[in-house]
């Protein structure tokens, strides 16, 4: 047996106590000359181009043709361009923003503001209603009315909203908690329904129903849908994470349970070296699915709960703790990352039913001689590795073994007399906190010139 199954993708289910693989800040690809390989995903620097002091960055919008292209978002309450505050937001909801070549709307779930890039005003809606979502569609703002299946819309290019201008979802009496526009289609959702209305080229009813295209799956809150790939995304009121319609779940039962423990929840997209991604950002975990491989990771900041990247739009990351905006790094592991501590962890094994296994040596199939330091902490980082004999319950001390200084491009990364193995299996945890790269394609053990 010599190579052992590891983890592409994060699963864990407290039921049946099954032995659990995370993948921590690294995500599965397929390489043409190794197979399915580990990477490690770029930590995130501080852009020095902070939206207040204190935060958290709600949201954040950027588009062509929008305000000069210009940075937008909400952040502690204030609404923001680039660096500097042009007012304050009411409402403590998920916070949506949507532009247009005239200007942008905000709203936090109460009333909504446009600002046309010379000064912010509050959108004069119908009964001085509440807005729980606002976005852009054939050229026109839609908005959708808190507690009610109705949803506004103002003409081509305008900014006022009519009392007539409306329409209801109709499927089911639910609430409307979110909405996207792709392909010129509105998608409404529902706290049980998903409706689909195309655009028309009426200047009265300018969306339509679709008839018998509904989605008999509702969403489990507003800030739970986005657009992905040419498609779209949304974490369903039964915790699911479907792509596209309903029969489409990406997400495991083990997810699911712990989508549901979540107090809050939020998805979102971003890119990674141009492979989409999908977020899933909760109160306390982040996972994201990579969309070419069809796997989950776990993106995590060292000593908070989630990952400290919250949202998302034009290459910057808002912050889940602060007004600071993010990037990726030019240098994809350096030490400046304002993550601090940038830990890369995945696991490995194989079950046991029969008798004891002698467990010789155990090499790890990475990417040596990699570090980029000729002085200082990091000019021979470390890889190190712990075990378990009894499925994950409790685990051995962490062993750490060189990945190589600069040019050691053969170094044999291994473990040796590592004893025996018994039922139910052998699981090995792996980590890296180096800031140097981190590649996986391999873990092998009793390899015949390992040795011992």
């Amino acid at each position: 047996m010599p190579a052992l199954t590891f983890g592409l993708s994060s699963y864990e289910r407290a039921e049946g106590n099954l032995p659990p693989l995370p993948v921590v800040n690294m995500y599965a690809e397929q390489s043409d000359s190794e197979g399915v390989v580990l990477q490690s995903r770029p930590a995130l620097l501080d852009r020095e181009a902070n939206m207040g002091a204190t935060g958290p960055v709600e949201a954040l919008f950027k588009r062509d043709g929008v305000l000069s292209g210009d940075l937008v978002g909400v952040s502690g309450g204030d609404i923001y361009r680039l660096t500097v505050s042009i007012g304050t937001l009411a409402g403590s909801g998920p916070v949506s923003i949507a532009g247009n070549e005239m200007g942008v709307m905000v709203t936090a779930g109460s009333t909504m503001r446009y600002y046309d890039g010379a000064a912010l005003a509050d959108v004069s809606f119908p009964d001085s209603a509440a807005v729980t979502k606002v976005l852009v569609g054939a050229s026109r703002f839609i908005a959708l009315r808190t507690g009610t299946g109705k949803f506004y819309w103002t003409d081509p290019l305008g900014v006022t909203f009519d009392a007539l201008d409306f329409a209801t979802a109709e499927s089911a009496a639910d609430g409307l908690l979110d909405a996207l526009f792709i392909d010129d289609v509105l998608l409404l959702f529902g706290a049980e329904t998903v409706e689909f209305w195309p655009s028309t080229t009426s200047g009265t009813t300018p969306f339509i129903p679709l008839e018998g295209r509904v989605i008999e799956r509702g969403i489990r809150a507003t800030g739970c849908a986005t657009a992905f790939g040419s498609t779209f995304a949304w974490v369903t009121n039964q915790n699911e994470v479907c792509v596209q319609d309903e029969n489409n779940i990406i997400s495991n039962v083990g997810l699911q349970a712990r989508i549901a423990a979540a107090t809050s929840v939020r998805l979102f997209n971003f890119f990674i070296d141009g492979v989409e991604f999908l977020c899933l950002h909760m109160n306390n975990e982040t996972q994201v699915y990579n969309r070419n491989t069809g796997t989950w990771s776990e993106f995590k900041t060292y000593i908070q709960p989630t990952w400290i990247a919250q949202c998302y739009a034009g290459g910057v990351f808002g912050s889940a703790i602060s007004g600071r905006t993010f990037e990726w790094g030019d240098d994809k592991y350096e030490a400046q990352s304002i993550e601090g501590i940038f830990e890369r962890s995945f696991s490995a094994g194989f079950p046991l039913n029969g008798g004891a296994v002698p467990i010789n040596n155990l090499q790890l199939r990475t990417n040596p001689g990699e570090t980029p330091y000729l002085t200082g902490d990091y000019v021979d980082p470390q890889v190190e590795m712990r075990t378990s004999r009894d499925g994950g319950r409790t685990w051995g001390s962490y062993s750490g073994r060189s990945l190589g200084m600069q040019g050691e491009y053969a170094k044999q990364v291994s473990w040796r007399a590592l004893g025996q193995a018994n039922r139910p299996g052998f699981l090995c945890q792996f980590r890296c906190t180096a800031p140097v790269p981190f590649r996986v394609s391999g873990v092998e053990v009793n390899v015949p010139w390992g040795a011992r």
